[in-house]
């Protein structure tokens, strides 16, 4: 987890929305989700970090549920204990969906490659073999710029293969880098169009194809659910009539 910056950046806009705006932002959501209550996590205390917060790492939103040291123990055996697990921008339950949140402001954010090595890296292409059904699909996923992604589809397998009914979305965020500070600016997405070629080049380089209706089919036994909302924060809105809803 990064420092987060003030005024700009994609952990500063969703906690901003989260802070300032939960009511809109949950209604742009649901838009894409269908109708429910959202219940939001909370995040853990970290005094490592200048905000004294950190993220929701891996597996740990699950330690209320009555099963969870069994998946605990599964968990062990499908991913690496050492290093870091997915740390998550945000989780929500709806209807008994989990959603895992992943929150972006400028498009190198999604790039990220695998820094495993030995036995660990070995452990997470498996965890990919299992995850796209290909060994040859786990190689390019390990080896790709795209590691981020992959690894996110890869939770959510292990999460549905154990009964976990769970979801990602993706909140991608216009203007939410609009500030010139050391020339970031020119990170700045203006455009939905352009998350939209950001995703399409993602699925491509995994070689998946694009969701069909929110349903991103990895193989003939694994398909995901998942969902990008776009939040303009340069948007205004009634907030009256967001007060009432």
């Amino acid at each position: 987890m990064a420092e987060m910056k003030i005024g700009y950046g994609s952990e500063y806009q969703l906690l901003r929305y989260l802070g300032h705006h939960r009511n809109y932002l949950n209604k742009e959501i649901r838009k894409i989700i269908g109708e429910g209550e959202i219940q939001w996590f909370d995040y853990p205390i970290d005094t490592r970090h200048d905000s004294c917060d950190g993220e929701l790492e891996g597996i740990e939103c699950f330690k209320e549920q009555s099963n969870y040291s069994e998946i605990e123990a599964e968990w062990e055996k499908f991913w690496p204990q050492r290093g870091s697990s997915q740390n998550w921008d945000g989780i929500f339950v709806q209807n008994d969906v989990w959603y895992f949140v992943e929150a972006k402001a400028h498009l190198e954010e999604a790039n990220q490659k695998c820094q495993a090595k030995n036995e660990s890296r070995k452990i997470i292409e498996k965890a990919f073999e299992k995850t796209s059904g290909s060994s040859s699909l786990a190689k390019r996923w390990l080896n790709c710029d795209c590691y981020q992604l992959a690894n996110r589809l890869a939770f959510i397998y292990f999460c549905i293969n154990h009964k976990i009914n769970a979801s990602l979305l993706y909140i991608n965020f216009i203007n939410g880098y609009d500030i010139s500070i050391n020339g970031n600016k020119d990170k700045n997405v203006k455009k939905i169009e352009e998350w939209d070629k950001k995703w399409s080049d993602e699925y491509k380089t995994l070689n998946i194809q694009k969701p069909d209706n929110n349903v991103l089919k990895i193989s003939d036994d694994f398909e995901v659910k998942i969902y990008h909302v776009y939040i303009d924060c340069h948007e205004k809105y009634d907030v009256v009539e967001m007060s009432q809803t």
